[in-house]
């Protein structure tokens, strides 16, 4: 490594000189800037073996390209020195959004996901990559860019990732996403939240919470008084005349839209602020009572979900909602990964629980590793206003965005 530095000084000097200015003005990405390591070498074939679909993409493309020369396996971060010294030259922030443009791929987890790709849909894959990651970029460097050519070719993508590696990179993504942007330090004294009172819709935002959870619903016999053709004039002639007789008995079944099951699953990953999930629960309650949206009988599942399930606790009364969130407790503090809440939800349903689940809320902010498959219900992800990310979100999620109102 000594030789190599050597060999390589100037472009070393280069390359520290867009990572300080990276540090400097995004002040969040310290942490992934100091866990990858950069060497810069001389194109090699990398050491892997190359898929087929990658062979024949060279042999269409030409070797050669702007992308040539740069590449990563979200270890290691290989530049090619004379291609450092030539983007240098374009302009120094070109050398800093590509390789914040990388950095983006990691973040999103691209080099730990490819070897789940089918070799034919691969290169697809990829393109479709380089979009979220100049999305990303693009959202970090907090200003459009009007280029977007090919940074780094993706030959190294592909092995099987070590978990906690994985993690780490996913759990830098979500606290840079969550914090807004990453330009801005935080002012000393801000630090400590005001109470929040309430979490309502968005300005700008489509629809109510209330409308959403009536959406929910489904038509069913429920067993209560229906008023509306209940005959009072003959039950009380009953009543006057035989005493406790009365002529026509009440019809105790009406055919109410209600919901009788439902799903909350909580993202309880590193970030998870207990405050905001008792206000996000206690509003969901206090719609659903007001607007009597559950039936007599009802299944409700409040699940906790990291990067596993961290709990899964069953409610079938008002009672016991209460006693949830009075003894509320947050288990998790991992990366987001939504798969493990619905492959819950789908092992429930083939037990024979929620037969009539209409569809799911899920409090999170949409970074993290989804299903590849669309769901047979309505998927909601109720995020905070300014605190999600919809790079990676696929076209099934519907989105309700809240806002804190505060005391």
């Amino acid at each position: 490594m000594e030789n190599q530095a050597s060999q390589y000084t100037t472009e070393y000097e280069i390359l520290d000189l867009a990572k300080l200015k990276l540090y400097q003005q995004f002040h969040g990405l310290a942490p992934v800037l100091g866990a990858v390591r950069f060497r810069i070498e001389e194109q090699k074939q990398p050491e892997q073996v190359v898929t087929e679909v990658k062979i024949m993409e060279n042999r269409e493309q030409g070797e050669g390209g702007d992308k040539e020369g740069f590449r990563t396996d979200g270890r290691v971060f290989y530049l090619s020195p004379s291609r450092i010294r030539s983007d240098f030259l374009k302009d120094s922030d070109f050398l800093c959004r590509e390789l914040l443009h990388m950095l983006s791929h990691c973040l999103l987890g691209h080099p730990f996901e490819a070897w789940r790709v089918e070799p034919k849909e691969r290169k697809a894959w990829e393109s479709d990559c380089d979009e979220k990651a100049w999305a990303l970029t693009e959202e970090l460097w907090g200003k459009a860019i009007p280029e977007k050519p090919p940074v780094d070719d993706h030959s190294l993508w592909g092995q099987k990732p070590d978990e906690r590696e994985k993690a780490f990179w996913q759990g830098q993504g979500e606290k840079l996403l969550r914090s807004g942007n990453p330009r801005r330090k935080r002012k000393a004294g801000t630090a400590k939240r005001n109470r929040i009172q309430r979490l309502v819709p968005a300005a700008g935002q489509r629809g109510d919470y209330r409308s959403i959870l009536r959406g929910l619903s489904s038509y069913r016999e429920d067993s209560r008084l229906n008023l509306d053709e209940f005959q009072y004039s003959w039950y009380t002639y009953g009543l006057e005349m035989y005493g406790n007789m009365p002529l026509i008995e009440p019809l105790e079944y009406s055919e109410e839209r209600k919901i009788a099951d439902l799903v909350i699953v909580i993202d309880t990953s590193g970030s998870c602020e207990k405050e905001l999930v008792r206000v996000f629960l206690e509003e969901t309650r206090g719609i659903l009572e007001q607007e009597r949206l559950f039936f007599r009988s009802f299944c409700l599942h409040l699940i906790q979900c990291d990067n596993q399930i961290q709990r899964d606790d069953c409610i079938h009364s008002r009672e016991e909602f209460e006693k949830y969130l009075e003894h509320l407790e947050i288990r998790g503090g991992g990366g987001t990964d939504f798969r493990p809440a619905f492959a819950r939800i789908e092992e429930l349903r083939q037990q024979g629980e929620l037969r009539d689940l209409q569809g799911i809320l899920y409090f999170t902010d949409g970074c993290g590793w989804y299903p590849k498959r669309e769901p047979d219900y309505q998927v909601w992800f109720v995020m905070l206003n300014g605190h999600f990310d919809a790079i990676d979100m696929p076209d099934w999620v519907h989105r309700l965005v809240l806002e804190e109102r505060k005391t």
